[in-house]
């Protein structure tokens, strides 16, 4: 009788800390479409509710726990395998092992410190996006100018990215230049042989002075607030901007930041962000020392088996499949401010181009 009573008692408990989960992480979850985990907590808090409130529940409570925890994470462990038998990274070793070439399979932080300790200034790249992960209400919009970053590895080999004087991935500031490339990642060149990236393309292929404002990770309105601040200090005749279908998504983050809204008043000025950057470059030197150790990619015990990031991607995946107009829909209004925005900034020039990759 007694230990059924402690057992009701501790079911009940377990209910009230699943229920405090829900009713705490309810809203980012929702806001992030994360319905999977609301739906394990929803089942969980279930449960033990029946538990610990019907007597003869309690024992079965606790083998659907048994059950329900056995199944999931022998499922996703399954999934784990899968993943990493099958990720691109993995694709690519296999190709370079035929021909007799190695796959790079440090951390960035390992490079980070090897470089070190053979005398280079280097750092982990860190883009904007970062501090708006951080909740920060004013960010910087570049990384650290004149500093020598690793970047990624997608393809066996770390790449290196040198900013310039502004913190862009150029060979030199520009102040007159054709094109205007804009966006992120791709726009970047993120990931790719320096001599691929668009804006050496450019130059290359159709002789057009070309400088990039292309930084990983950032999104519509980052571009916005970056192609805002450019006016200032340059010159040019063509914008082209890389637009891909994450930035709809990323709208979600930056939309949150006062500080970008703002570029979307047309009496808005500016923020003189580049007369003022040495700041900005104390401050992320700061950051990134002071968080060093955490930067590292790659497989993560943590994140695959214990939080079952991979099962729980695939339910998102499978509970959050719409239709592409129902997808975005939310963020059109803003969109459209965003691209009245630029025409209001740059409404002498040739063209205005949007690159929807």
């Amino acid at each position: 009788m007694i230990k059924n009573r402690i057992l009701q008692i501790f079911l009940f408990l377990i209910f009230l800390a699943i229920s405090l989960i829900i009713f705490k992480k309810f809203n980012k979850y929702y806001s992030q479409n994360d319905f999977a985990k609301i739906i394990i907590l929803v089942l969980l808090a279930i449960n033990f509710f029946f538990g610990f409130a019907i007597k003869k529940f309690s024992k079965l409570s606790l083998i659907f726990l048994s059950y329900f925890l056995l199944i999931i994470y022998s499922v996703n462990s399954l999934l784990v395998y899968f993943d990493l038998q099958n990720t691109p990274k993995k694709q690519i070793e296999k190709i370079l092992n035929k021909r007799g070439e190695t796959f790079d399979k440090r951390t960035i932080l390992e490079v980070v410190k090897e470089e070190r300790l053979l005398g280079k200034d280097i750092y982990p790249y860190v883009v904007p996006r970062e501090f708006l992960k951080l909740n920060k209400e004013k960010i910087p919009l570049t990384p650290i100018p004149n500093t020598l970053f690793v970047s990624c590895n997608e393809y066996g080999t770390w790449k290196n990215i040198k900013t310039d004087k502004y913190g862009f991935n150029n060979k030199k500031f520009l102040d007159s230049f054709d094109v205007l490339l804009m966006g992120d990642s791709f726009a970047e060149g993120s990931c790719v042989k320096q001599e691929y990236e668009p804006a050496n393309l450019f130059e290359k292929n159709h002789q057009l002075k070309t400088y990039n404002i292309g930084i990983s990770g950032n999104g519509p309105l980052i571009s916005l607030a970056l192609a805002h601040e450019i006016k200032l200090i340059t010159e040019f005749d063509y914008i082209i901007w890389f637009i891909f279908d994450n930035d709809f998504y990323d709208l979600g983050l930056e939309k949150n930041s006062n500080y970008l809204i703002n570029y979307l008043n047309t009496d808005f000025e500016s923020n003189n962000y580049f007369s003022k950057i040495q700041n900005e470059t104390d401050y992320q030197k700061k950051y990134i020392e002071d968080n060093l150790e955490s930067f590292k990619s790659g497989f993560s015990l943590k994140e695959s088996i214990l939080e079952l990031k991979p099962l729980i991607n695939r339910m998102n995946k499978l509970i959050n499949q719409k239709a592409l107009e129902d997808a975005i829909k939310y963020d059109k209004n803003i969109f459209k401010k965003i691209f009245d925005k630029a025409r209001y900034l740059y409404p002498e020039k040739k063209n205005i181009c949007c690159l929807f990759t």
